[in-house]
């Protein structure tokens, strides 16, 4: 016979255990949801030449409801540069060009950069107590880079969703495998009309479908194009309607008015 296990809603732990930094590789700034329940986690990617801080401010700007939020910082200082930082090299050190896609380095920095995300995730969802679906990514260009990478070939397949500002897959990934089934989850990427580094209209949906080519049947994607925009933050309020709307949409919410009826319980099988 088959044993049910039947509780008060009222049991259910609000607050998250924070995350322990020495347990983790990675430099990141914690906050807890404002409204005292950290149902759901918001990790945020900054962008090339950034860093965690302005990055943990969005996420406290943002208020999004029963939602703590993770800024990260990239594992390696860009070279001569104190104080900004990359998640994979991207300059040559002798004459400061960016690498293109023939140089093995960034790939390899970003395998890197995949392991230490990963294991950060592990300690999130195995100490903090977060559930992978209801983990959402959100980066910047190389930071949309990492976010991406980690939801479609990371070892934890089930993250609720992610949000890349003008950030795709490297060149160097197109001809990568999907894993099983591909992953499930959302994805929504916000592009600039007139992004000088991603190229035109038509690049940006080939390089969006090599992300679609990743995901499975059932994987909920979009991309959106930004008019009068360049390869930057969002920056204006109709980009952040659509952001904060899938944010609206794709994350749980856990329905207080009904847990707090007197009547209410939780079977769980």
């Amino acid at each position: 016979m088959q044993s049910i296990n039947v509780q008060s809603p009222q049991s259910q732990k609000s607050k998250a255990t924070p995350p322990n930094p020495s347990k983790c590789q990675l430099k990141f700034d914690y906050t807890p949801s404002t409204d005292g329940i950290d149902y759901n986690l918001l990790v945020l990617f900054h962008g090339l030449g950034d860093s965690k801080g302005p990055y943990a401010n969005l996420g406290k700007q943002l208020k999004l409801p029963q939602t703590a939020t993770l800024a990260l910082q990239a594992p390696e200082p860009v070279p001569y540069m104190e104080g900004f930082y990359q998640w994979f090299p991207s300059f040559d050190v002798l004459t400061g060009d960016l690498l293109t896609p023939a140089n093995p380095e960034r790939l390899k920095g970003l395998l890197r950069t995949r392991k230490l995300v990963t294991d950060l995730l592990e300690h999130l969802v195995n100490y903090c107590g977060f559930e992978p679906s209801r983990i959402f990514l959100f980066g910047f260009s190389q930071g949309g880079t990492v976010a991406l990478d980690t939801a479609l070939y990371g070892s934890i397949r089930n993250l609720g969703g992610v949000v890349s500002i003008s950030g795709y897959l490297l060149e160097e990934q197109r001809a990568d495998k999907k894993i099983g089934d591909g992953y499930g989850g959302y994805i929504l990427v916000t592009q600039g009309e007139k992004d000088s580094v991603i190229g035109n209209r038509a690049k940006a949906e080939k390089r969006f479908q090599e992300i679609q080519r990743l995901c499975s049947a059932n994987a909920l994607t979009s991309q959106v194009f930004i008019s009068n925009k360049d390869h930057t933050m969002a920056n204006s309020p109709g980009e952040w309607r659509v952001i904060h709307t899938f944010f609206a949409e794709r994350m749980p919410r856990r329905n207080l008015q009904l847990e707090n009826m007197s009547d209410v319980y939780l079977v769980n099988p």
